[in-house]
């Protein structure tokens, strides 16, 4: 029987060397449509993290460790990051209950969802977001 590995402590997950925020914050500066930066909670943020088990070298961890989350074209599109007062759920939280092999990382005001990949899809497909339409 495999062993599950531990979790790993928030200090293990923050990447200061290489923090994958300087590649978001350049995609926020390109984008096309206007996107709203939601503030974070510290606390929420730490613990976020935590249950993603992440590191804040990847995109979604920082998105996760230094935001409440995205709001892309007025709230069209929703990026979920630890939450905030206007986005008032988390990556992880909302994931609660959901299958396994994916995370739903963001949503839409039409009612749809995205999802990453995490073999649910196929294993040609990992990492890869898929749209789920309403």
């Amino acid at each position: 029987m495999a062993q599950v590995p531990s979790p790993r402590p928030l200090a293990d997950l923050i990447n200061a060397q290489e923090p994958g925020w300087d590649l978001v914050s350049d995609w926020l500066r390109t984008a096309k449509n206007q996107v709203q930066v939601l503030p974070k909670t510290p606390a929420r943020a730490d613990s976020t993290l935590l249950a993603a088990q992440v590191t804040t070298h990847s995109p979604m961890g920082a998105i996760i460790y230094e935001t409440g989350g995205l709001l892309v074209d007025g709230g069209w599109l929703r990026i979920l990051g630890s939450g905030s007062p206007a986005l008032n759920r988390t990556l992880m939280g909302w994931n609660q209950g959901k299958p396994a092999g994916m995370l739903l990382v963001a949503d839409d005001v039409l009612g749809g969802f995205y999802a990453l990949n995490g073999g649910a899809f196929g294993p040609e497909s990992l990492g890869k977001i898929f749209y789920f339409a309403p």
